[in-house]
């Protein structure tokens, strides 16, 4: 992929003060990484003249510290004043930078960020040391940030730019260090009460916000799920505002003619290796038994797989608008009076948030793709294994309960069969961890710190990554090196199916992050007859590892329902090697990883046609 970023060439754009290059050269950046997020940051600096050549982990530092330090400086210039083209340009790159200034060694801007922080004078009123100030700390800082940031002070100065670093925190893909994490959680509940006092969301960025409605989940507060309230809200009013309004009231089913009733359904990502698919597909097939099904979705989100699902596909086409989109859905809608909206996932897209916030149907579902409560008034059901239910309390939705074998998934399309590797004895125990950036959390890295110090064997653990690029894998890095020091730790970035497969087989166990689990890493693992541990909660996103562990027949030790329960499970299984390769045998000579292959698909389409038939009865 060609650029004309070059670290040389930036640093001179900075240091010679033409900004707008500067600017400019930044954007490429980011777009490099849009369309390649492995491009090797090393390739784009000029080669070491050092003898011998330095280790590329020293390559890669020395870039994230000069395109930082650059960046800095940009932003510390206070010769010029931020003009709104050039801090539009700034805000939407905001991600990238705050992706370098995590992977520098300093991790944070704050040494030059703290000139930029406003004071309140004795009248209470707010006073900025530069007109922009509140422009350049949006850009500047960082989740990693250790500044004491009166946001309630920016707002009163410059409300915008404060809600959008607000929102950035809130939504980072990877907030970092334990600090991070609890400077996002703190910024749910500011960011909850601020958007109580808005009326909709059309001054908002959609890109964080949509990535703060998925990504709340992956906090640890209790109510990490309130912020949806609000934003369900604003979207509520929008619609509102701009004459947007429901088709049908909850529960009326208008009397059309026709043979089968129609289900609905948008799609956020079905395409033949997705999760979704994996976990989906098979109900949404048996239910074409009861139902006529179309699927709208853009092009790129459903492959060959997937179009054989639905009675109909519709795509939006390729130059359609997100406001076309919406309309297109809502148009359909009203024109065919389905029985049915049903969506496999919520939360992450915009489309999928907005229609959540619409009635089109009487009957409106959502599956748990994203598994996480909804917090809409327009979602009457949460559609849920039973054993994955958790406490109900966790649901806005009433739960439509799946029997546990009622949503049996499809093996990955991507893989191919192999013969798993035999086993040698070592001193040094690998362990896997199959998980999204996102779910790397606090109380996980201090769960592994503690196994690493209560272990007899020499561990090394290795992050099986997904989501993010590069520069966020070093700023990763960088984290891990700090909660797990003297700890040999591999970062590996995604990769193709078969070679994550592969590498997963040639581990010795594998640990499933918590609180958010895994559904599909544990189908990976017990693909190769590898044995985890997992630890399971009331959340339904901590639920499915301990109910899939007992599905397979697991061993009841190996689901933790306390840290230290899972601290002590992943001890004994790195610790003892015959019962961990006992375990491993018993997995692969019982294939227990076809367990999750097989049930009733079905069974969906029994229950949400009966619920349809309840509605027709109660409007008859």
């Amino acid at each position: 992929m060609s650029t004309s970023f070059t670290v040389e060439s930036f640093e001179s754009c900075v240091y010679g003060g033409r900004i707008d290059e500067a600017i400019a050269l930044l954007c490429e950046l980011d777009r490099l990484y849009r369309e390649n997020s492995i491009t090797d940051p090393t390739t784009l600096m000029k080669p070491s003249d050092a003898w011998p050549q330095p280790h590329h982990s020293a390559l890669l530092d020395r870039f994230a510290s000069r395109v930082a330090a650059a960046i800095a400086s940009l932003l510390g210039n206070t010769d010029f004043t931020l003009t709104d083209a050039q801090f539009d340009r700034l805000s939407a790159i905001r991600e990238l930078i705050q992706d370098i200034l995590g992977a520098a060694p300093l991790r944070n801007a704050d040494h030059v960020a703290k000139k930029f922080l406003p004071s309140i004078d004795e009248e209470g009123n707010v006073r900025l040391p530069f007109p922009d100030a509140v422009r350049r700390l949006s850009v500047l800082c960082n989740s990693e940030s250790r500044l004491a940031l009166d946001f309630s002070a920016c707002l009163r100065a410059d409300p915008l730019p404060t809600l959008h670093l607000a929102l950035a925190t809130a939504s980072e893909l990877l907030p970092g260090s334990a600090h991070a994490h609890q400077k996002r959680e703190a910024m749910l509940d500011w960011l909850s009460k601020r958007f109580d006092e808005i009326d909709n969301v059309r001054d908002i960025e959609m890109v964080p916000l949509v990535a703060l409605y998925m990504f709340c989940t992956y906090a640890e507060i209790e109510h990490r799920h309130a912020i949806k309230r609000s934003i369900n809200r604003l979207v509520r009013n929008t619609f509102s505002e701009v004459g947007f309004p429901d088709l049908v009231r909850r529960g009326e089913s208008p009397q059309i003619r026709r043979v089968r009733p129609l289900m609905l359904v948008v799609l956020e990502a079905f395409r033949d290796g997705h999760s979704i698919l994996r976990t989906h597909s098979l109900n949404l097939a048996a239910a074409r038994a009861h139902f006529d099904i179309v699927a709208f979705c853009d092009f790129s989100a459903i492959g060959k797989l997937g179009r054989e699902v639905f009675t109909q596909v519709l795509e939006f086409p390729a130059n359609a608008s997100f406001t076309q989109q919406l309309a297109m859905i809502r148009d359909y809608a009203q024109e065919t009076s389905p029985e049915v909206l049903y969506m496999p996932s919520v939360g992450m897209s915009l489309l999928t948030i907005c229609i959540s916030n619409l009635r089109l149907a009487p009957l409106q579902i959502a599956g748990l793709g994203h598994p996480a409560t909804t917090h809409s008034e327009c979602i009457d059901y949460v559609s849920v294994e039973d054993d994955y239910v958790g406490d109900p309390a966790c649901f806005s939705e009433a739960l439509l309960r799946l029997p546990k074998d009622g949503q049996p998934y499809r093996p990955s399309a991507a893989f191919e069969p192999f013969e798993p590797a035999e086993r040698t004895a070592s001193e040094r125990v690998n362990i896997a961890i199959p998980s999204s950036l996102m779910k790397l959390s606090p109380s996980l890295l201090a769960a592994f710190r503690k196994i690493v110090e209560r272990s007899e064997v020499t561990l090394q653990f290795h992050f099986l990554t997904n989501g993010g690029n590069l520069l966020t894998l070093m700023h990763l890095r960088k984290v891990l090196e700090q909660a797990l020091p003297g700890t040999t730790i591999q970062v590996v970035p995604l990769r193709p199916y078969m070679d994550y497969i592969r590498y997963l087989d040639s581990m010795d166990m594998f640990l499933s992050p918590f609180p958010f689990g895994n559904t599909n890493g544990i189908v990976d693992a017990f693909t190769v007859g590898l044995p985890g541990v997992c630890k399971t909660g009331r959340e339904v996103f901590e639920r499915i590892d301990g109910a899939m562990f007992m599905r397979a027949y697991m061993p009841g030790w190996m689901v933790a329902d306390t840290a230290d329960e899972y601290v002590e499970a992943a001890v004994r299984l790195a610790n003892n090697r015959d019962e961990r390769e006992s375990i491993r045998k018993y997995m692969l000579d019982k294939n227990v990883v076809q367990r999750f292959f097989e049930g009733r698909p079905e069974v969906f389409g029994e229950m949400v046609l009966e619920l349809v038939e309840q509605q027709r009865l109660k409007t008859a």
